[in-house]
């Protein structure tokens, strides 16, 4: 009968570090997904700074172009 005690102690155990195992991957997959959701709100906002830097050149070299406009119609006045 000793033999069945400890069969079923051992089942006990090995079904208690199972749950454990089990509880510790569940918490590593959790904090997994945590963190992609972080780095893919990270990466969205970067994105978009990204595009409004673009736009920023954009604007530079419109405004550049003005500036040398204006600065050869400056020089056909001095000729």
């Amino acid at each position: 009968m000793k033999k069945k005690n400890d069969d079923d102690s051992q089942l006990a155990l090995a079904g208690t570090e199972e749950a454990e195992i089990l509880a510790r991957l569940s918490e590593r997959v959790e904090k997994a997904v945590a963190t992609i959701q972080e780095l893919r709100r990270e990466r969205d906002a970067l994105k978009a700074r990204v595009e409004e830097l673009e736009g920023y050149e954009q604007q530079r070299g419109e405004i550049r172009q003005r500036i040398e406009g204006i600065l050869a119609s400056l020089e056909e006045l001095g000729d």
